[in-house]
């Protein structure tokens, strides 16, 4: 993913996962979740023993000056490493937050307050549970990671289903601890990561102990001279898959393999694609066009665009970003997007706003007629009750060929938002659907 894109994307994402979130939950359960209904996520306190990798994890953020020494050792070794962070710590010591904001770590949730998880109510747990990587998005906008550390470690079934409520994949603990913040020397803290390093294993440290700063190089030398590759908490738990966050088999995973592989789609990193996220509409018709072989290499009308809130953009180089005026415009061209007309008669296309299944039907169709030579048929082959009557040829279209399905045979939904992976498993469709014979 493009860095602007990867911005841009962010700031709508933040706007509209909650609503994404909702709809999975209400078209998995039919209700809201209660307590009792939720699913769980596993509990790990270790990883892959297949590799030698370990991954260093660090809890909370609340000493800035024994933060910052720390975030400085790890940074001037290169040595990756996963921060949970305390919500409460991230609004009330800024320069630590600023300091993790700069990149070079992978961020995790460490609770709102850190209370012990497993004594709180349903509700407040709920609370608790994700504050911290909700509280450093809101302050931050960078994304987090769906990792979750209960405070003291302390974690039951109870737990995990408030994990899994509120997105999370996997609650992590730890099987090295250092118990730093007992005020033990570099020598013990070191030692005891030493002594007890094997593949897989997760360290627990923490920013704010008094003498793990000075533990760190020694610490990072060391493994590294056993033969030890350092990771994120991600990278080990990922092992051989490509997403952590996308499961191995099936025809989801095939279908966001396929769309990596061929370059049209990519993760907002190695180890997560975000197949439940919401996806831009300005994303979408980077996709199809790319899908439909219509981009070209050039940046093209500049000077012209066609949508008042979509404007060429330069990088850093000067050169064009084709992300994502290119995109748009190609698509328009093609005649796959129009967008609206805004109160001032304006011509607008709303590039960060999300797709809905209805809005991603029209594109398909669109495309289905224009590429593939295909003609309506009669809308009452597909009669989802509903589907508008404007949007009813367009869902009966694709329905028809196999490009997206109703939710059942009267229900389309099509007002509900589409998420990452619904776009690369109708992009992939799209791919297969052979021309139609004359």
């Amino acid at each position: 993913m493009e860095r602007g894109e990867f911005r841009t994307h962010f700031a709508a994402r933040l706007t509209i996962v909650a609503s994404v979130v909702c709809a999975v939950v209400l078209a998995c359960f039919g209700v809201l979740v209660s307590q009792v209904q939720a699913a769980s996520v596993p509990t790990v306190y270790s990883g892959p023993t297949d590799r030698p990798q370990i991954a260093l994890t660090f809890d909370d953020n609340f000493n800035t000056t024994r933060a910052l020494a720390v975030l400085s050792a790890l940074r001037r070794l290169e040595a990756p490493a996963t921060m949970f962070v305390v919500g409460d710590y991230v609004r009330g010591v800024p320069e630590v937050t600023a300091s993790l904001a700069r990149g070079d770590f992978e961020i995790a949730d460490h609770s709102m307050s850190h209370p012990d998880l497993t004594k709180l109510s349903w509700s407040r747990l709920l609370e608790e549970v994700g504050g911290g990587s909700r509280t450093f998005t809101a302050v931050t906008g960078v994304r987090t990671a769906p990792l979750m550390r209960p405070p003291y470690g302390a974690t039951n079934a109870t737990v995990s289903q408030a994990a899994a409520q509120n997105g999370f994949l996997y609650v992590v603990n730890w099987s090295i601890d250092t118990q730093d913040w007992t005020g033990v020397s570099a020598d013990t803290i070191t030692n005891r990561v030493l002594s007890n390093a094997r593949n897989g294993a997760i360290v627990l440290m923490h920013l704010s102990a008094p003498h793990t700063y000075e533990a760190v190089p020694g610490i990072v030398q060391g493994l590294r001279a056993r033969g030890f590759e350092l990771v994120t908490v991600s990278r080990l738990l990922k092992g051989d898959r490509r997403f952590l966050d996308v499961p191995s088999s099936g025809g989801t995973a095939t279908a966001i393999g396929r769309m990596v592989d061929m370059g049209i789609m990519s993760g907002f990193n190695e180890e997560y694609f975000g197949p439940e996220d919401g996806i831009t509409r300005a994303q979408v018709a980077k996709v199809m066009v790319l899908v439909a072989g219509l981009h070209t290499p050039e940046v093209e009308r500049v000077d012209k665009r066609s949508f008042v809130d979509v404007v060429a953009q330069r990088g850093v180089d000067g050169s064009w970003l084709a992300f994502p005026f290119d995109y748009v415009e190609e698509a328009a061209a093609a005649g796959l997007v129009q967008g609206r007309f805004d109160a001032l008669g304006r011509r607008v296309f709303d590039p960060y706003g999300p797709v809905t299944r209805v809005q991603l039907a029209r594109i398909v169709a669109r495309m289905a007629r224009q590429m593939k030579g295909y003609v309506d048929g009669p809308p009452a082959q597909m009669a989802f009750r509903d589907v508008m009557p404007e949007d009813a040829a367009d869902v009966a279209l694709v329905a028809t060929l196999g490009l997206m399905q109703g939710y059942n045979h009267r229900e389309f939904r099509p007002d509900e938002g589409a998420a990452r992976k619904h776009v690369a498993v109708v992009a992939g469709r799209f791919l297969d659907l052979l021309p139609r014979s004359h």
